[in-house]
């Protein structure tokens, strides 16, 4: 992975929440509308250890930061606050860009301190990918085929990092999961993926090693980002 990009993974349940005293009011809006409790804490959590974590990148205050949110559909700052994240610093845009995801209580953070370089980030439990139906909603043909081939021991894990692969690279063009899965190359440069959406991708994806993160090992992960980087 490029030396550039810099990762972290969070235990959300060891954050302090009288830190959220520092997000913004349309944070605490987007949060609101977050019906159930611990998923709600989780994305409090999460803009927190991202915002201080931008903080410390940028050798700003938490407090000298803004959520400067951008939605395809919605344009920028869209209230509440979603889509592709991001920071004004002191009022400004800040030089640098943003991916966060979260899973079952972990968070991973990837950034560059560089404004508008294409980013995106995921973490998976691999839990998550353990439904009937996974493979047709989720695989190309090629993937299908490469499970396949796989011992049944060895499946779970790489259905995780597929899906966790897609999903970064869903963030990084911007598109999110408007775009049929099945069509997003979980291994763009490798021959994996079918059609123009796998030609299309102009990216390098990585796998993330759970315990280079101190992320628990039933956990996946994977960032994307231009491949200048």
């Amino acid at each position: 992975m490029s030396s550039q990009i810099t990762v972290r993974a969070f235990d959300l349940a060891a954050v302090d929440l009288s830190l959220t005293r520092m997000l913004d009011a349309a944070e605490h809006a987007r949060a609101a509308a977050i019906q159930n409790p611990a998923t709600r804490r989780d994305f409090l959590a999460g803009r927190v250890v991202q915002r201080l974590m931008a903080a410390e990148l940028l050798e700003a205050t938490p407090q000298d930061l803004a959520a400067a949110y951008a939605c395809p559909e919605c344009g920028p700052n869209p209230v509440p606050s979603h889509g592709r994240p991001g920071y004004a610093l002191r009022g400004k845009p800040a030089a640098l860009s943003v991916s966060f995801s979260r899973s079952n209580g972990w968070g991973v953070a990837a950034m560059v301190t560089a404004a508008g370089v294409p980013l995106g980030v995921d973490v998976q439990h691999l839990a998550q990918v353990g439904f009937a139906g996974f493979d047709d909603v989720a695989l190309s043909p090629t993937e299908k085929s490469t499970l396949a081939e796989l011992a049944p021991e060895e499946r779970e894990r790489w259905r995780a990092v597929v899906w966790a692969r897609k999903e970064a690279l869903a963030k990084f063009t911007g598109q999110g999961l408007r775009t049929d899965p099945a069509l997003i190359p979980a291994f763009p440069h490798a021959g994996a993926g079918e059609g123009a959406a796998a030609r299309n991708v102009a990216a390098q994806v990585w796998e993330l090693v759970p315990g280079e993160l101190a992320l628990p090992e039933d956990y996946a992960a994977a960032v994307a980002c231009g491949g200048n980087l």
